[in-house]
């Protein structure tokens, strides 16, 4: 006998049997003509131990047994979701809508396990936003396809328990009868604690974390009439639904906000349907009706009608800024359209900055044109000041969540017909007197007589909150990219850092977006364990983006046809982390299937010695999430994490914000952290990372978007681009270390123990002199009480009455010469009565007592000071 065997996640799983056991499906039809003679499809059971992985193999028995008389035994445990196969071979055509139905489970005496209690994971289930929906299951002519089925069995259930799984496709109908003999001890969390038993396969139909809660740091959503207000923020809608008013309460750098709000628009959004001949479709609001209000969000509707044709307005606002709308034109009549266009106008004072469309972060142009293009993943534009501003994100309803990083051009942006309309649409942004108008059209076409196009749109109101100074300051992070873990928490220790990231690729955490995996979990658990004994936050890296081929599940995710791994060119797919095409066992083992190769490591050392970590990319928007998040709820329970840092991710605002109401009701100090690379380039199709992933900000506490950062770029761009604090968000430089000089003008430091020299001394230099406690005022805040008479020298100020310290940085790449001017009064300093310096700070500065504010002072190319201003 020959064992074939092969490794996942670390588990050994072997099927016995004969050299020829499995042959080809050819080979099966021509053995096993009689058998099959006038058949459309085979059905037969498989252990959860044996999974089914090719399309063109079938094993001798499935075909030899009658699986309707003798029964296919099981060994659950009481208490255990347990997980079988059902597999179907579709002998020569396609089956079309293959029908499954299931018995209630019975004992001898009488005693029942209801059909209820069984889930094919195939043919449907729960969406990520806890919508229930089913799959038809079809499967192409000569293929084998695995159906998985999961069970919860009762904790009270003991015995022998026999029932039938029926399978039909046009009168051909075909019985498995299944016997559950139950025996043993209740297992604990219905088997979630070992990945082997592959009962987390429940967890693609997760609601963990789907609530109307509103997350840390937020308020619930209040109206008054057509006015609703959020944090920091206020949205009046107008008769027709859409925004009249949108005000920022927010103060310029963040730190607080006030009583008194501005206006970011100038008035309200006009959505314009003309006429080929240059009419204006007048249309007349109906009545404005708000939906149901939560604490989390308010929906309204309204319907505009007029001769020619009719505009459904679906409208809501969440807690954390984002409104999602949904304008739908239905024609009347036979039109023929010059323009269907949405205009807003914004206040210039919050519209100084832009991002998106083409634009890299940074000053906005005075005019800017931009046309739809599948082959750039850029559908959305940012504009605002750092206190206040608007991302507009256009979309239909074939929005499908593209794919990010280098993989992009494997699943591109699908451009919606409604304002593409066939590349004759696009945005126009242009400066006029003291607004910036921002026209997204869609260009001329005809409607017919009953005809719709959706013209939906998103809104993010920024920024997401205030700026938190016990994270910007406080949350100081060892960041290490090595294998051995074993002495990281002394390494956090000597250099002061209170949060550890544990990475994937070692030996606590071998394979990528896995952590719970058997092999690793106890010592993953022993480690944070160990940092919690030590006053250290620990926290693993989680995401979306791709998933390694270990994990036990791979299978069963396999089976489901492009839902979980993205359907990508397989075998032939070159990418930049595959460029000569995918590792030699996907070929072998995913042969005829869909995917896209991704992240590649592999072990030439330690206790993982041999085996190696390839990964596959995910599709956006699937079940996958409700496994992320209840994994994450797992892990919580568990390992007891103190969060998670995401890396680019295929994340959407449901699912972090499902995430973030697991930490925050099991781990309150938790932190979320995101780290993105630049994806300004042509592999992720000339995307700012910070437009992309807006609509997870609110739920982020920190960022580390460095890495492939320039960091000798202009300070607007660093603003925009890097700082998150036109987002309300404290960032960390990345690549290289980054640069600490221009770093400190925006609050930012890069991490411990990844790349450059560490900042534990500008840590010290924080601790010294309560840098907490001060209140930030940048630059970019025209209240700034110090400021530079050097365009390329930028002054940041940290103040309270304990003391003021400047950072000065010279983002030029010449030494500059500068003087400063200081208003005291608003600092509320006597400047007779105060001490200058620049202290002594270790790597970044040498120390200098002065005797004020000097006079022409230099500063090095691409770097800065610190300078103190104490009261006497």
């Amino acid at each position: 006998m020959k064992k074939l065997f092969f490794i996942v996640a670390g588990q050994l799983f072997f099927i016995l049997g004969s050299a020829q056991e499995y042959i080809s499906n050819q080979t099966a039809r021509q053995e096993y003509a009689q058998l099959l003679k006038q058949r459309a499809f085979i059905a037969f059971p498989e252990l959860r131990e044996q999974p089914i992985r090719w399309l063109d193999s079938v094993k001798k028995e499935w075909l030899e047994h009658d699986y309707a008389i003798r029964p296919f035994v099981l060994h659950p445990q009481p208490g255990e979701y347990f997980v079988f196969q059902t597999g179907i071979w579709a002998i020569s055509k396609e089956l079309k809508k293959l029908g499954m139905s299931y018995s209630d489970f019975k004992t001898a005496d009488g005693r029942i396990i209801s059909s209820d209690r069984l889930t094919c994971f195939n043919a449907g289930g729960t969406d990520f936003r806890g919508r229930p929906f089913r799959k038809e299951l079809d499967i192409p002519g000569q293929e084998v396809q695995s159906l998985w089925i999961g069970i919860s069995v009762p904790e009270t259930a003991k015995g022998i328990y026999t029932g039938m799984v029926t399978l039909s496709v046009n009168g051909d109908l075909q019985k498995i009868k299944i016997q559950l003999d139950i025996q043993g001890p209740a297992i604990a969390d219905h088997g979630f604690d070992e990945g082997r038993r592959l009962a987390r396969l429940s967890w693609l139909n997760s609601r963990a974390g789907l609530n109307d809660a509103v997350t840390k740091g937020y308020l619930p959503v209040k109206r008054e009439g057509h006015l609703i207000r959020i944090l920091g923020r206020s949205l009046e809608i107008a008769g027709d639904g859409l925004p009249a008013d949108i005000r920022t309460y927010f103060t310029p750098s963040n730190q607080s906000v006030s009583k008194q709000g501005a206006s970011i628009i100038q008035r309200p959004f006009h959505f314009i349907i003309e006429k080929e001949n240059g009419e204006i479709i007048r249309l007349k609001p109906g009545l404005l009706k708000f939906g149901s209000q939560v604490a989390s969000g308010i929906s309204w509707s309204v319907t505009s009608e007029s001769a020619d044709c009719d505009l459904v307005c679906h409208g809501e606002l969440a807690f954390d800024g984002f409104a999602d709308y949904h304008l739908t034109v239905k024609a009347k009549k036979l039109l023929d359209i010059k323009d269907i266009r949405l205009e807003l106008a914004m206040n210039k004072d919050h519209a100084s900055y832009m991002m998106g469309l083409n634009k890299s972060g940074g000053l906005r142009p005075e005019n800017w044109d931009w046309k739809w293009d599948a082959g750039k993943n850029q559908d959305a534009l940012w504009l605002g000041a750092v206190n206040g501003g608007l991302r507009i994100k256009w979309k239909a309803e074939n929005y499908a969540r593209p794919l990010v990083n280098v993989y992009y051009h494997f699943g591109e942006l699908h451009l919606p017909p409604s304002w593409c309309n066939n590349g004759k649409g696009g945005v126009h942004v242009a400066e006029k007197q003291h607004a910036v108008l921002i026209n997204g059209y869609s260009g001329n076409r005809s409607m017919q007589k009953g005809e719709q196009q959706h013209f939906d749109f998103e809104l993010l109101i920024t920024p997401f909150k205030i700026m938190d100074r016990q994270v910007q300051y406080g949350a100081r992070y060892f960041h290490s990219g090595s294998n051995k873990n074993a002495t990281a928490i002394q390494t956090a220790d000597s250099l002061g850092a209170n949060i550890i990231n544990i990475h994937h690729g070692n030996e606590l955490y071998p394979f990528i977006n896995y952590p719970y995996s058997d092999i690793n979990v106890n010592s993953l658990k022993a480690f944070i364990s160990a940092g919690h004994r030590d006053n250290k936050r620990v926290k693993v890296y989680y995401t979306t983006r791709e998933l390694t081929i270990n994990l036990p599940e791979l299978w069963p995710f396999v089976s489901l046809n492009g839902e979980i791994i993205y359907p990508g060119p397989g075998a032939s797919a070159k990418t930049v982390t595959n460029a000569k095409g995918p590792d030699v066992w996907l070929k072998e083992n995913l042969r005829g299937r869909k995917y896209i190769p991704a992240w590649v490591a592999y072990f030439d050392h330690g206790k993982f010695k041999g085996l190696h970590d390839l990964s596959v990319i995910t599709t956006p928007d699937s079940r996958l999430n409700n496994f992320y998040v209840a994994g994450l709820d797992w892990m919580v329970h568990h390992l007891q994490n103190d969060g998670i840092y995401i890396d680019d991710c295929s994340m959407d605002r449901t699912t972090i914000s499902r995430a973030r109401k697991i930490l925050d009701s099991n781990r309150p100090n938790a932190n979320i952290d995101m780290h993105s690379w630049d994806h300004f380039n042509k592999y992720a199709g000339y995307a700012s990372c910070l437009n992309l992933y807006m609509d997870l900000l609110p739920y982020i506490d920190q960022l580390w978007i460095g890495e492939a950062r320039n960091y000798d770029t202009p300070p607007d761009y660093w603003l925009v681009e890097i700082s998150g604090i036109p987002f309300g968000l404290p960032g960390q430089m990345l690549q290289d270390g980054g640069n600490p000089w221009r770093g400190m003008v925006y609050g930012m430091t890069n991490r411990a123990g990844w790349t450059g020299t560490p900042p534990d001394q500008i840590w010290r230099f924080w601790d010294r002199n309560a840098i907490q406690k001060k209140s930030m005022i940048g630059y970019w805040d025209p209240e700034v009480p110090v400021k530079s008479n050097n365009d390329s020298v930028k002054v940041t100020v940290y103040t309270d009455s304990g003391g003021t310290i400047l950072s000065v940085g010279n983002f030029s790449g010449k030494e500059q010469c500068f003087n400063l001017s200081v208003d005291y009064k608003k600092l509320g300093l006597d400047p007779q009565k105060c001490r200058y310096s620049i202290p002594q700070v270790d790597r970044f500065q040498i120390g200098e007592s002065l005797q004020g504010i000097p006079d022409h002072m230099k500063v090095p190319a691409g770097k800065g000071y610190l300078i103190l201003i104490s009261p006497a």
